[in-house]
């Protein structure tokens, strides 16, 4: 079981969604430090999130995910700020196949980029104590989607890099965990516009098929990724759909 106490949590991503649902009950726990850090700064939310508990000092950092220099530049402040970082969430997540530079950028590139300067202040052999780092994907992470194969193709993306820096080797040198989340369609802002973003026009069908189909709420997603965190499985892949929660155990096919 997954001890929160004390722990110095990053988190990147926006201020609404399954990743937030994840900070403002992570603010419940006996944390000692969150970082928040996103493109633009929502105050409101931040003192939200503040006011939940006075115990736990909050703290944002303005990052650009399409700009590797800011995430360079940000995650050193971030990690300098607070000593060590013990837990780091990726929760940004767009949906925006008509822009796939973008889409890949931030969903993709982008979260490897925070998660590589992130691991100085982790790795237990350098300036950090070892910890967990959590990324979003999706069902579609797992499956395809016609609608959206560029959308599909990140959030592989995210599990390929997930898998490979779960690797026991790493974590035995390292001290650092890591595990992805595929929640299933929840009822989030990305939901809103999903005729806007298809990539083909005869896709309407199947965006009729997700628009009517059952949504999960993101506070409960959330509470189900943060029980996954707690049982601290290295390299570990989690669908997390209408209460439940189940392990994905993937199949080898190939091996060296």
């Amino acid at each position: 079981m997954f001890d929160w106490t004390g722990k110095n949590v990053v988190y990147v991503g926006s201020f609404s969604g399954i990743g937030w649902q994840m900070m403002m009950q992570l603010m419940q726990k006996d944390i000692k430090m969150m970082g928040v850090m996103h493109r633009m700064e929502n105050m409101e939310m931040m003192k939200k999130l503040q006011a939940m508990n006075p115990s736990v000092k909050v703290v944002f950092m303005q990052m650009n995910l399409m700009e590797k220099m800011s995430i360079d530049q940000a995650m050193k402040k971030m990690g300098q700020m607070m000593g060590h970082i013990d837990v780091m969430v990726n929760g940004e997540s767009v949906l925006l196949d008509k822009d796939m530079e973008m889409m890949m950028g931030m969903n993709l590139t982008g979260m490897m980029h925070a998660t590589m300067m992130a691991m100085p202040y982790m790795d237990k052999t350098q300036m950090g104590m070892g910890g967990m780092v959590v990324n979003m994907s999706s069902v579609y992470g797992l499956e395809p989607s016609p609608a959206f194969p560029a959308y599909a193709a990140a959030m592989h993306g995210v599990l390929g890099f997930t898998r490979s820096m779960g690797d026991k080797m790493i974590y035995q040198k390292t001290g650092v965990m890591f595990m992805a989340m595929c929640p299933g369609l929840t009822n989030t802002e990305m939901m809103m516009n999903l005729r806007d973003n298809v990539t083909w026009h005869y896709a309407e069908s199947m965006v009729e098929a997700m628009e009517s189909a059952k949504r999960q709420m993101p506070e409960e997603a959330a509470m189900q990724m943060i029980q996954a965190m707690e049982m601290m499985k290295n390299g570990s892949m989690w669908i997390v759909n209408m209460g439940q929660l189940k392990e994905v155990m993937p199949t080898m096919h190939w091996q060296m």
